[in-house]
């Protein structure tokens, strides 16, 4: 038992001593959504999908991406390294980044034109399907015409809350120019590790802090 609680403050050493020096987090949110309309004329998705199935899966990128849009109140965030990306699951197809050649983009508007904000992430490339059908985009876009669900263009480090976004465009993943799924997230929360390593964070950083003090 003692041995087993020194190996586990190793760990937990480790990490910490990790977290301050590179101040990046690899940030992966987990989502779920209701699959709303299929359309898929060519039967390339086999009728294994259908309205009112369920979509899990994560995407992940990093906390530290620079923005690369000028604009003051649109930040796009460019992500070509993995893990960057995101990876669904539904009717017994996966639905994946190509880790080979990531297009990752997330992106925000705080206040835009019209005074709304958005938050939208889309995987351009990705890996074809178990049956060989491509997937041309999977993407998931969030509407606040309000402009009250952002106060800035920061990549944040925590999910949507879903409830501050007025208007949700959804879920949808394309293939092929042949099919089009779309589907409503219903939950969109930090995998257990992204907790783990934001806390710890956190504690290191208020740790400084208080020392300082």
């Amino acid at each position: 038992m003692k041995h087993t609680i020194i190996s586990m403050m190793a760990v937990i050493c480790i990490l910490a001593v990790g977290v301050p020096r590179a101040r990046a987090t690899l940030i992966t949110i987990e989502i779920t959504a209701v699959v709303d309309s299929v359309d898929d004329q060519g039967n390339y998705l086999e009728g294994k999908i259908e309205v009112g199935d369920i979509i899990t899966g994560t995407y992940t990128y990093e906390s530290t991406t620079p923005d690369s849009n000028p604009s003051s109140y649109i930040g796009h965030y460019w992500h070509y390294d993995p893990p960057a990306g995101i990876s669904l699951m539904v009717g017994g197809f996966d639905f994946r980044t190509d880790p080979g050649n990531i297009e990752f983009l997330i992106g925000i508007v705080n206040d835009g034109t019209s005074g709304d904000d958005s938050y939208w992430l889309i995987s351009y490339n990705n890996l074809p399907l178990s049956n060989g059908t491509l997937v041309d985009s999977i993407g998931w876009q969030l509407n606040d015409p309000t402009g009250n669900a952002l106060t800035s263009t920061d990549l944040p480090t925590t999910p949507p809350v879903l409830d501050d976004w007025q208007s949700i465009v959804g879920l949808r993943l394309e293939g092929d120019r042949a099919f089009i799924i779309g589907a409503t997230v219903t939950s969109a929360i930090p995998e257990p590790a992204t907790i783990t390593l934001l806390v710890l964070g956190a504690l290191i950083l208020n740790s400084k802090k208080l020392r300082k003090d």
